[in-house]
């Protein structure tokens, strides 16, 4: 796997975020890998949830009903840093993830010099993280969106199965959200309900919703990937997905079948290796 290219940079590492909302229940979660251990997680993936109709690549969250524990066994043997926002209010959604992945950026120390974050979706919610940092003075990395991230990126499939989980659990018993602690590589769990991270909750909620801060744009790649093996092309050179954009260049897989097979991902391989 390549490194990304963002804003004429390469950055080894990635955080990403999603976040799942059920009856005032928001949780956020966020993701942070090397190049390296997204492989690790995509054939752990494979190898665990293949038989619940789990394809890389093809298959998104709301295809998949798994039992809660194959999630928090997959989200243990997770080698990365994750951070785990959660709200029991009446809020927008796309609001309080820009917030809750600011507050994770600062509460796992993500660093700016080789990281960038991922966010879910069009540049709008790129826009909304900028300003919800902006307003609780965090440096944010480089901000990418990508439409439909968890078809491209492990951990972002990881981060959406993980947040609906923990959503379910509380909308059915709030009182779920203090038998949680960090543990393995769950750093931070934060419950910005009562607003207790020195305002932060309050401060970043009232800019992202008033459009307010400080925006950039970063520069990266963005591809249109219609097919399993271009999104693969996409996952492999650290590329972004992006409805209109062009296509990659090429949809080849042996490249990335090779890498796969070179760090241990053996299982995966092999399956992308038959498409």
């Amino acid at each position: 796997m390549q490194d990304f290219i963002v804003d004429d940079q390469p950055r080894s590492r990635s955080i990403g975020f999603d976040a799942t909302d059920r009856q005032n229940v928001v949780v956020t979660v966020g993701v942070l890998l090397n190049r390296t251990q997204e492989a690790s997680l995509l054939d752990d993936l494979y190898r665990t949830i293949s038989d619940d109709g789990y394809l890389p690549f093809r298959t998104k969250s709301r295809d998949l009903s798994l039992p809660s524990q194959k999630v928090v066994d997959i989200l243990r043997r997770c080698n990365g840093k994750v951070g785990i926002c959660v709200h029991t209010d009446d809020v927008k959604l796309p609001f309080a993830e820009a917030v809750h992945s600011a507050m994770i950026l600062n509460n796992l120390g993500v660093t700016t010099d080789d990281t960038i974050a991922i966010v879910d979706g069009d540049e709008s919610r790129a826009e909304k993280l900028y300003q919800g940092a902006s307003a609780i003075d965090i440096v944010p990395p480089s901000i990418v969106n990508c439409v439909r991230s968890e078809l491209y990126y492990p951990h972002l499939l990881l981060a959406d199965l993980v947040a609906g989980i923990i959503a379910d659990a509380v909308s059915e018993d709030s009182a779920v959200l203090s038998s949680i602690s960090p543990e393995g590589p769950v750093e931070a769990i934060i419950n910005t309900t009562q607003d207790s991270q020195q305002g932060f909750w309050g401060r970043g909620y009232s800019a992202v919703a008033r459009g307010e801060g400080e925006v950039q744009r970063a520069t990266y790649e963005q591809r249109y990937a219609s097919s399993l093996r271009e999104r693969v092309t996409c996952w492999f050179n650290g590329s972004f997905g992006q409805t209109h954009a062009p296509p990659p260049e090429s949809d080849g897989v042996q490249p990335v079948v090779g890498r796969l097979n070179a760090i241990g991902c053996s299982d995966v391989a092999m399956w992308l290796d038959s498409q």
